[in-house]
């Protein structure tokens, strides 16, 4: 793996780690805020931000490109999708998101 792809793929587990960043922080942040300032419209601002981080994060996940093919990272078929987000490995080319140790024969 060269350093590019290793680059690349941190990249794509950024944007993965900010889509879990904006899933995990929805209930919290308007539980906090509906207890700080009881008040329904200051839950709905809250939701508001809160979605539109969410889709931004999404579509920076989906366009991400794989740094070995270049194709789209969670795309099976060229054409950006959302069903493929918690994938392990490159729909395309089949590349790896996290680095895998290599145990040569010899060492076995």
């Amino acid at each position: 793996m060269t350093s590019e792809e290793t680059a690349g793929l941190r990249e794509i587990r950024y944007k993965r780690g900010w889509i879990w960043c904006w899933v995990l922080s929805c209930i919290p942040a308007v539980w906090v805020v509906g207890h700080v300032f009881h008040s329904n419209l200051a839950g709905t601002v809250v939701i508001l931000i809160w979605a539109i981080g969410f889709i931004i994060s999404v579509a920076r996940g989906m366009f991400s490109r794989c740094p070995r093919c270049g194709g789209l990272f969670f795309s099976p078929h060229g054409s950006p999708t959302i069903w493929h987000l918690l994938a392990r490995k490159c729909m395309q080319c089949e590349l790896p998101i996290k680095p895998v140790r290599i145990i040569y024969p010899s060492l076995e």
